[in-house]
């Protein structure tokens, strides 16, 4: 099957099977990695900024 056939799904599915484990942990972790900064982009526009943590810390530090 050609790749182009191939979703890219498939295509990471037949490279894993020929890959040490040392390199399958390298992908996992990277994936993860990749996971977690996707979701911290979806929430970013409704988390506080550092300017806005560091004036309520400064408010309750006058307290």
């Amino acid at each position: 099957m050609d790749n182009y056939d191939m979703s890219a799904q498939e295509i990471l599915l037949e490279e894993i099977k020929h890959q040490p484990e040392p390199v399958l942990r390298e992908v996992l972790h990277y994936l993860r990695f990749l996971t977690r900064q996707r979701e911290d982009e979806v929430w970013a526009d409704v988390r506080p900024t550092r300017e806005v943590e560091q004036e309520v810390l400064e408010i309750l530090d006058s307290k």
